[in-house]
C-alpha cells in the first residue's frame, strides 16, 4: 500500500464548490435545481475519501493517533461552527418569538453534542417540516461526526488484524448501511433514513472505498481517455440528480447512489490535466470550494432570519442572500478557519481545552434558552398568550393527542358507536367533538389514514395520484377497506380529511364500497381554511382589528368543497365553509372571544375547536345527530 503524502487536488475543491452551490441555490429556491440537496451526499463522499486517505497514510507510516485525528477534526469543524452559533444568538434574541428561540436553544445543544440529526429526525414531521430553523442544516455535521467517532477505530482494527480484508470489510458495512437506507425508504420511514447515520454511512464509506483503492492502484495506469470518460459519467450523474430529483423523490435509499457514485467516480478518475479537471480547477470554483464549509454554515441562518423578517423571498433577494453567504464565508474562512487549521496555532492541549470551554458555553446558553422557554419572561402575559400559538410543537401535539388513544376496537354495550376515519383533519374533528361537549355518551373510535393516501376505496388503481415517496407509507397504513369490520359495527361513520380533488371525485364510489346499512349515519366533513397566520401581525393589530379580519378560501378549496357537496347526500355533508364563513365564504380568523381559531390556517387550536364545534353541532347537518 502506497504511503506517499496526499497531493493537493484543486479539482476536488471545484467539486466541493459544485456541491455547496447546489445546496445553497436549492434552499434559495432557484428554478431547475430541485435536487440540489444531493450536494450534501457529494460532501459525504468527499469527506470519506479525504479523511480515509489521511488515516491510511498515517497507518502505513506508523503515525496513526486518535488524539491527532480528533485534533484535526476540532481545528476543522469547531471554530467556524461556534462562530456561527455566536452570531445566530443576538439575531435570535431580537427576531424570534419565545418558542422559536427555545427551538434555537435546542439546536445549539444538539449541534454542540453533534446529535442535531437525531433532534431533527424526532421533531420534523407533517406539522414542522416547513419550520425555518437557523441550524437545521447542521444535521449533516451530526452524521459526519457520529461516523468519525467509530470509523478511525474500525479502520485501525481492520488494518491491524485483518488488513487483506480491509476493502471487503468496508464494502460489507457499506452494503448493510445501503440496505438499511433502502429499507427505510421502502417502508415509509423516509425521515429516519434521511437524517440518521446507519442509513447514510454508505456514502462516507463509498469515499473511503475509493481512498483504499487509490492507495493500492496507481492512477496513472488508467488510460487518459477512460479516466476522462468516467469523470464525465460521474459529473453527469451528479447533474442528473441535481436537476431531476425533487422533494417527492424517495430518498436516500438506492437513489442516493446516483450522486454518491458520481462523486466517487470523479474522485477516482478525475485528472487535473483533463478537460473536466481543468474546468473544475477554475480559480473561481476552487475559491468557492475552499470556503465551502463556511458557506454551508452561513447560508441557512441567513435564509432563516430573512424569512422571519420578510416572509417569502423573491429570486433577487434570494440571490443576494447567496452572495451574502459566500461573502461571510470568505471572511470566516480567512479570519476564523485558516488560523485554527495552522498546526502551529495553539498546542494540542490548548485546542482540546478551548473546544471543551466553547462546548460548555454553547451547552449552557442553549440549555438556558430551553429551560426558560426562550426567555419568555421578556414578554407580557398577553404577548405570551398569542406567541403560544406559534409553538407548532405544542399546537400540533394538541391536535393529535386524543386521536391515537382512540385507535382500538368497539366494546359491546348500549352506547352509540362513532367511527372517525381520516388524517390530521380527522384528529381536528375529534377535538371538535370533545371541546364542544357533544356525544359524551358515545364510544368514539378512530382510524388514521394519512393525507397523502386519502380516503379511497375504488376498483381502479389510484397509485398514479400518490407520490412515489409516499406509496410505501400508504401500503403500510390502514385504509377504508382494511377498516371494514369497524365500519360495519359503527352507528355513525365520519370521513374527515384534507381532501384532494381526485379523492373528492371518487368519494361516491368509496361510500358505495363501504356498503353502509340504512340505520347507519354517514357524515363527510368538508374542508376548512383560515388563511396564512402571522402571530406578530395579529398581536400588533389589537382585539378590535383582529375580530374584523376575514379570509376567503382559495378557489381550489372551494372547488373541492363543491365536489364533495355534490357527491354525497345533503344530509351527510358537513359544509364547514358555509357554516363557519357564511354564504360569502369570508372566514373569521379569531373567535368572538379573541382567540385564534387555527394556528396554521388549517388545524384548530383548542379554543378554535370549541368555537367550531358549537357552530357545527348547532347549525350544520350534525345537529340531526345530537
Amino acid at each position: 500500500m502506497r504511503s506517499a503524502v496526499l497531493k493537493y487536488r484543486p479539482e476536488i475543491d471545484g467539486l466541493r464548490a459544485i456541491a455547496v452551490l447546489s445546496v445553497i441555490l436549492f434552499h434559495a429556491g432557484m428554478p431547475g435545481l430541485s435536487g440540489g440537496f444531493v450536494g450534501v451526499d457529494v460532501f459525504f463522499v468527499i469527506s470519506g475519501y479525504l479523511i480515509t486517505g489521511i488515516l491510511l497514510r498515517e497507518l502505513a507510516s506508523g503515525e496513526f493517533s486518535i488524539a491527532k485525528f480528533y485534533e484535526r477534526r476540532i481545528r476543522r469543524i469547531f471554530p467556524a461552527l461556534f462562530f456561527v452559533l455566536l452570531v445566530c444568538l443576538p439575531f435570535g434574541w431580537f427576531l424570534m418569538d419565545p418558542y422559536a428561540l427555545w427551538r434555537l436553544g435546542q439546536g445549539m445543544v444538539s449541534v454542540t453534542l453533534f446529535v442535531s440529526n437525531i433532534l431533527y429526525w424526532q421533531t420534523t414531521n407533517y406539522f414542522t417540516a416547513a419550520l425555518e430553523s437557523p441550524l437545521l442544516h447542521t444535521w449533516s455535521l451530526g452524521v459526519e461526526e457520529q461516523f468519525y467517532i467509530f470509523f478511525p477505530f474500525f479502520l485501525g482494527f481492520v488494518w491491524r488484524y485483518a488488513r487483506p480484508w480491509l476493502l471487503g470489510a468496508i464494502i460489507f458495512v457499506a452494503l448493510i448501511s445501503l440496505g438499511i437506507s433502502q429499507w427505510g425508504v421502502q417502508t415509509g420511514r423516509v425521515v429516519a433514513a434521511f437524517y440518521l447515520l446507519p442509513s447514510r454511512a454508505f456514502e462516507l464509506l463509498l469515499g473511503a472505498l475509493v481512498a483504499v483503492i487509490a492507495a493500492n492502484v496507481q492512477p496513472s495506469k488508467t488510460p487518459s481517455l477512460v479516466a476522462e470518460l468516467m469523470s464525465w459519467v460521474g459529473m453527469g450523474a451528479i447533474a442528473w440528480a441535481i436537476v431531476l430529483f425533487d422533494q417527492a423523490t424517495p430518498f436516500p435509499g438506492w437513489r442516493a447512489l446516483i450522486p454518491s457514485v458520481g462523486a466517487a467516480l470523479l474522485l477516482a478518475f478525475l485528472r487535473s490535466e483533463g478537460v473536466l479537471g481543468r474546468m473544475l480547477s477554475f480559480r473561481g470554483l476552487v475559491g468557492i470550494g475552499l470556503i465551502s464549509y463556511s458557506a454551508y454554515l452561513w447560508h441557512q441562518p441567513l435564509f432563516a432570519y430573512a424569512h422571519i423578517i420578510g416572509g417569502q423571498l423573491g429570486h433577487i433577494s434570494s440571490f443576494l442572500l447567496v452572495l451574502g453567504s459566500l461573502g461571510l464565508a470568505a471572511l470566516s474562512w480567512k479570519y476564523v478557519e485558516l488560523p485554527f487549521r495552522n498546526p502551529g496555532f495553539l498546542t494540542r492541549s490548548a485546542v482540546f481545552s478551548l473546544a471543551a470551554l466553547s462546548s460548555a458555553v454553547a451547552l449552557s446558553v442553549g440549555g438556558a434558552l430551553v429551560l426558560t422557554q426562550g426567555v419568555s419572561s421578556r414578554f407580557t402575559d398577553e404577548e405570551l398568550r398569542w406567541w403560544r400559538f406559534a409553538d407548532i410543537g405544542l399546537q400540533s401535539n394538541y391536535v393529535s393527542s386524543r386521536f391515537g388513544g382512540l385507535q382500538q376496537g368497539f366494546v359491546s354495550d348500549s352506547r352509540r358507536k362513532v367511527l372517525i376515519l381520516g388524517d390530521s383533519f380527522a384528529e381536528d374533528f375529534v377535538n371538535v367533538i370533545y371541546e364542544s361537549g357533544r356525544w359524551e355518551d358515545a364510544q368514539i373510535r378512530t382510524v388514521y389514514i394519512p393525507a397523502v393516501c386519502q380516503i379511497v376505496d375504488v376498483e381502479q388503481s389510484v397509485i398514479q395520484y400518490i407520490a412515489v415517496v409516499d406509496r410505501p407509507a400508504c401500503a403500510r397504513n390502514p385504509t377504508v377497506r382494511s377498516s371494514k369490520a369497524l365500519v360495519e359495527q359503527a352507528d355513525i361513520v365520519i370521513l374527515a380529511a384534507s381532501w384532494s380533488k381526485w379523492a373528492a371525485e371518487l368519494l361516491p364510489e368509496t361510500i358505495e364500497k363501504m356498503s353502509l346499512e340504512s340505520d347507519q349515519r354517514l357524515f363527510v366533513i368538508g374542508p376548512k381554511s383560515f388563511g396564512t397566520v402571522n402571530i406578530a401581525e395579529l398581536l400588533a393589530l389589537g382585539e378590535v382589528s383582529r375580530g374584523s379580519i376575514r379570509h376567503q378560501p382559495s378557489a381550489e378549496i372551494l372547488e373541492v368543497n363543491r365536489i364533495l357537496g355534490e357527491g354525497v347526500r345533503p344530509e351527510s355533508f358537513v359544509d364547514q365553509i358555509a357554516t363557519i364563513c357564511g354564504d360569502d365564504f369570508k372566514c373569521p380568523v379569531v373567535t368572538p372571544d379573541d382567540e385564534l381559531i387555527s394556528y396554521d390556517g388549517s388545524h384548530l387550536t383548542k379554543e378554535g375547536a370549541k368555537y367550531i364545534g358549537r357552530r357545527l353541532f348547532d347549525a350544520s347537518v350534525l345537529a340531526t345527530a345530537n
